[in-house]
């Protein structure tokens, strides 16, 4: 298996374009399509398949010793559970290979829809900081509204994921930032204030302006784009430079000028979201290996005061 897993680590070094960064544990890709340059997990599979079968039957050999020793079986019983938890494990990692999911997401304050876990949205993003100014560690409020109705709120930060149908499903950080998520207008005339948001149709008039998006030209020049649907059906595009007091900073709507007046940010998180079905089976797998742990701790404790029993009788003898 460890020279299995070398050739593996040397060829996925070797094609940097069939194994991508960001790499999930999919086994499914594997075969998908069936390519030599996978032999190496291939050869791994078949030998885990074969350590599988080995491990199964030391459990029966042990299962019968246990049944036909009468005596103390703490030791036994010991040995059963962990050989037990391996193949769990083994097993739990094969059905996670062929059945986990994992993808990377953006999520907005605008939100955005996850399997299972209804409409997620970012609420509200805090930077923490040590003393010394330097950042400590970020915290994202999430809100979830479960396809059942549910409505549920969740703080991720770096080492705090968002867990999910007892650690199936998790939302994890990945990363985070501001970014633009709209514009304020100010009309000329009244000095009237408006706000103007992706997705946020805003009426004004006989009729509603939207921003279609903010983008960059290639010099670097920030512009939002507006699309206006009049109250006659006529549809006009607008492109404003987000820079104040330019030229190009403004544009005429339904007879009025709005000029440019600052960038509206919003919270963007950069998400892992896992699935992993596997979880309960390691979690059986861990609670056998404690309780085997604790039975042998328990034999060598007796084990141990049995000998010091017998050599204080050998000395008294």
């Amino acid at each position: 298996m460890l020279l299995n897993l070398i050739v593996g680590s040397l060829v996925m070094n070797s094609y940097p374009d069939l194994y991508p960064k960001f790499f999930n544990l999919d086994l499914n890709y594997f075969f998908q399509p069936v390519r030599v340059e996978h032999s190496w997990l291939y050869a791994l599979l078949v030998t885990f398949s074969l350590f599988g079968i080995n491990l199964f039957a030391c459990i029966i050999e042990s299962v019968i010793r246990l049944v036909a020793n009468r005596g103390g079986r703490l030791k036994e019983i010991s040995a059963l559970l962990f050989h037990v938890a391996l193949l769990v494990t083994m097993v739990a990692h094969l059905y996670e290979g062929f059945y986990a999911g994992t993808q990377q997401i953006p999520i907005t304050a605008q939100g955005v829809s996850l399997p299972e876990l209804g409409r997620v949205r970012v609420e509200s993003l805090k930077n923490i900081y040590y003393p010394d100014g330097s950042l400590q560690d970020t915290e994202i409020a999430l809100s979830f509204d479960k396809p059942d109705g549910q409505q549920v709120s969740k703080i991720v930060a770096y080492n705090q994921p968002a867990i999910f149908d007892g650690g199936r499903r998790q939302v994890v950080m990945l990363g985070s930032e501001m970014v633009p998520a709209g514009v304020t207008v100010i009309r000329e005339g009244d000095n009237r204030e408006f706000r103007v948001e992706e997705g946020k149709p805003l009426v004004l008039g006989n009729g509603s302006l939207m921003l279609q998006g903010i983008f960059e030209t290639e010099n670097g020049l920030p512009y939002a784009q507006f699309l206006w649907l009049s109250g006659n059906g006529s549809r006009q595009e607008h492109v404003m430079a987000l820079v104040p007091g330019t030229r190009h900073s403004q544009i005429g709507i339904d007879g009025a000028t709005y000029r440019f007046d600052t960038v509206i940010e919003a919270p963007l998180l950069a998400a892992i979201i896992r699935y992993n079905p596997a979880i309960p089976l390691m979690i059986v797998s861990l609670v056998l290996a404690a309780i085997g742990t604790d039975l042998l701790i328990r034999w060598l404790a007796r084990n141990r005061t049995s000998k010091i029993r017998a050599g204080r009788e050998a000395l008294n003898q």
